[in-house]
């Protein structure tokens, strides 16, 4: 096989990956059903990462999720030295099979990134932070949650609305930092993945529950069209932020995850949409974002159409929005709500 950039490296990264898997010790696969340790040895999705790191030429698109995967394995008592031989393996085998001048930029990739995995890093920091003022009903929600315990996590929600406590400060200083907080207890290995699954199950619904309350009588200011990208399977925070707008008196439409981008397209179209925001969690599925602002700027019909990108992916540097084409890039809801409303002159 001879690969002669980096898109057709991720093009060709289920080949790819098989035969750096056929060169390794079969015990270094050996996992079972740990889901943590299957994602520490997906030789796969290393190199999709790999390369929209080359892609962009922005090394930390690559170097932060090594780091992150490095942590994985040492939080689930892994050899750190054996995701270095799946690393080393990546760098030979590109060596081996590609040509061209990305392969210099391969390995300097690879290179920095594992020269971070001998690094200490310290213990990462909770996100209830004692400045925020719902930090007791946050945490008490959370317990709820981790306890399995739906009826008590909606009650503590139905009952702060009761309260007096805003949808938008329920959105903002109880469901965000909680969804965080709870990736960070998983990377840690302090709950399963079915608490994670649980956890945020409940929050849908009880998403759900207080969406009737966003909506009111007043004319709607402008529309806005929220997706993910195919593949991109994390909807929870784009669903938050697609009901900020509605509460900011936006017409909203919100698609969900792995959305085909002719549907998107169609949708916009049909609605007359004036904005349409993308979400991107994973770095691999920049290339999904890329095409579907390709496709939305190839079509006559949205030709007015803004588009804002945000999402994990793009927070890692801040640059890479204008590298994808998009008009705008938000690090979080009430920003992106800022930005939609200065593009319509509501700010």
């Amino acid at each position: 096989m001879q690969i002669e950039n980096e898109k057709e490296l991720i093009h060709q990264k289920h080949a790819f990956a098989e035969i750096i898997r056929t060169k390794l010790e079969t015990q270094l696969f050996d996992f079972g059903t740990n889901e943590r340790l299957r994602m520490v040895f997906d030789i796969e999705a290393h190199i999709a990462f790999l390369g929209e790191a080359i892609h962009f030429n922005i090394s930390r698109l690559f170097s932060e999720y090594v780091t992150w995967t490095n942590q994985l394995l040492i939080s689930s008592g892994g050899d750190p030295g054996q995701f270095k031989i799946c690393l080393t393996a990546i760098q030979t085998e590109i060596e081996l099979s590609g040509c061209g001048k990305w392969i210099e930029v391969a390995r300097n990739f690879l290179t920095d990134a594992m020269n971070q995995l001998d690094t200490t890093f310290p213990p990462s920091e909770t996100y209830l932070l004692d400045s925020n003022p719902h930090k007791l009903l946050a945490e008490s929600y959370l317990n709820a949650c981790l306890q399995f315990k739906y009826d008590n996590a909606m009650n503590e929600i139905q009952r702060a609305v009761g309260n007096g406590v805003s949808v938008y400060e329920i959105y903002l200083e109880v469901i965000t930092p909680v969804m965080r907080e709870l990736g960070r207890l998983w990377h840690l290995n302090k709950i399963t993945v079915g608490h994670e699954h649980y956890c945020t199950a409940v929050t849908q619904m009880v998403m759900a529950t207080l969406f009737p309350s966003i909506f009111n009588a007043t004319q709607k200011k402008r529309r806005l069209i929220l997706t993910c990208v195919a593949g991109e399977l994390h909807e929870i925070g784009a669903r938050l932020v697609s009901d900020l707008f509605e509460m900011n008196g936006w017409d909203t439409i919100f698609m969900g995850a792995d959305a085909p981008i002719e549907s998107v397209i169609d949708t916009l179209i049909e609605h007359n949409a004036n904005v349409l925001a993308i979400s991107v969690t994973m770095v691999s599925n920049l290339g999904a974002l890329t095409e579907m602002i390709e496709a939305v700027r190839a079509t006559p019909a949205c030709s007015k159409v803004k588009i804002l990108v945000g999402g994990g992916a793009l927070n890692i540097d801040n640059s890479l929005w204008q590298e994808l084409g998009a008009d705008g890039w938000a690090v979080d809801g009430p920003s992106a709500v800022a930005y939609a409303e200065m593009w319509s002159g509501l700010r």
